[in-house]
């Protein structure tokens, strides 16, 4: 029961979790694409910190990060829990005096964040496995221009998450295929069938 848990959670949350594992992405090696994602957020909105997040049922998986060493967190320190609430920019300009997270460690201890604004990443039935996002230590107010921004480029990484998703469903859709005509075996009429030659002129 979400009540239950110290994060918020959406009623499909069980089927989130399905469309997560379907994207083949969790435990992933860093891939070139999305650090490219994650560096053009970092520069263009001049922030720090810079993640690809993917929620597990527990944990807070970074498929891509920069300015941040550790690999993951405890899924309750994920602002990302109320981003892949919307489909929308959501941003926080003063984590310390949001009351949703001014007892999150990570920003009462150290590192000692301050801003955050993520975007949705959604799969290819719309359902949101992670989010894009940004961070500062220090608060600061999100414009126009960089909502826009941000949004843009957590659409390039969403169809980045389709994009594999689909090559995994053919691979794996071409090994069923492969093992299917490896049982049946090859039909022996079709094995020995000669094409007829066309006569030769005289």
């Amino acid at each position: 029961p979400s009540g239950a848990l110290p994060f918020p959670v959406a009623l499909n949350e069980g089927q989130r979790l399905v469309a997560l594992e379907r994207s083949g992405l969790l435990g992933t090696a860093p891939e070139e694409t999305f650090d490219r994602l994650t560096w053009l957020a970092s520069q263009t909105l001049k922030a720090p910190i810079s993640l690809l997040t993917l929620l597990t049922p527990t944990q807070q998986w970074f498929k891509s990060r920069l300015g941040l060493d550790l690999p993951e967190t405890p899924r309750s320190w994920a602002f990302c829990n109320y981003t892949i609430l919307q489909k929308g920019v959501f941003s926080v300009e003063d984590l310390a005096q949001d009351p949703r997270f001014n007892n999150n460690p990570a920003v009462a201890g150290d590192p000692g964040f301050r801003f955050y604004a993520g975007v949705p990443v959604l799969d290819n039935e719309g359902f949101p496995v992670g989010s894009l996002c940004v961070i500062d230590y220090k608060r600061r107010v999100l414009d126009e221009r960089e909502a826009q921004a941000l949004s843009a480029l957590a659409a390039l990484a969403s169809s980045e998450v389709r994009l594999r998703a689909t090559e995994r469903q053919l691979r794996e859709a071409l090994r069923r295929e492969g093992r299917h005509d490896s049982a049946r075996g090859r039909d022996p009429a079709a094995q020995h069938a000669v094409k007829p030659h066309a006569r030769s002129r005289a």
